[in-house]
């Protein structure tokens, strides 16, 4: 008697705590963040610090490259943090699966520049949809950013590799460009989004920096603030 009064309270508590506190949808994968920092401090630096690299920059390596080659080279590059957030998510995802902790890994970035138009189809392909674009297509020359994968070998060295190629984890990637075969390709990220430039010629914008990367200029961003 005792045991089944017992059973019963539990039965009625139970759902009483279910009605008050019915449990929650697990968040979509675009509402998700890629891990919990509070514990940490976020990174600042000073303002006026920010200005006065930036300015300096503009006003002498840039300066330099403008007048020296007859560009308006690019001077920032835009990326909306869903695609930086995709990125890494990849990169840890693919490295986990090879018992490698995100603590070995990091990010390189490249100061780098679009070749030639002429090569954007052959053989660089993965720029042809840029040909389609008015803003892209002034993207010939430019200055960009390519940010590479690292991964620490046995020596601490943080090595270029790809995440989807074991063997690179070792030694990381080949870097004579004549040892590559021409169709190998890797996790990168340079504002290239085959998708969503796909989508954006589709739908008749040139806007290119609603949805991943864009060089400022030859893009107009009134966001800018340096």
């Amino acid at each position: 008697m005792i045991t089944s009064l017992l059973l019963a309270v539990v039965s009625i508590a139970s759902g009483v705590y279910i009605y008050k506190y019915p449990p929650k949808k697990p968040a979509r994968l675009s509402e998700k963040i890629c891990m919990d920092y509070s514990h940490e401090k976020g990174s600042e630096l000073n303002l006026s610090l920010i200005h006065e690299m930036v300015n300096g920059y503009k006003k002498n390596q840039l300066a330099k490259i403008n007048n020296g080659l007859d560009l308006n080279d690019a001077h920032s590059i835009w990326f909306d943090l869903e695609t930086l957030k995709s990125f890494i998510y990849h990169v840890e995802t693919n490295a986990k699966q090879n018992n490698v902790s995100s603590k070995q890994l990091g990010l390189r970035i490249y100061y780098s520049r679009y070749p030639s138009i002429k090569t954007w189809k052959k053989p660089f392909s993965d720029l042809s949809l840029f040909l389609a674009d008015p803003i892209t297509k002034q993207y010939e020359k430019l200055h960009t950013l390519v940010m590479i994968p690292t991964i620490k070998n046995a020596n601490n060295v943080a090595m270029d590799f790809n995440p989807k190629d074991k063997n690179t984890y070792k030694n990381g990637l080949p870097k004579v460009q004549g040892d590559i075969n021409p169709k190998t390709r890797i996790p990168a990220l340079s504002g290239i989004n085959p998708t969503t430039l796909t989508n954006n010629l589709v739908a008749k914008t040139t806007v290119l920096s609603q949805n991943h990367g864009s060089l400022i200029p030859p893009a107009d961003d009134p966001g800018v603030s340096f």
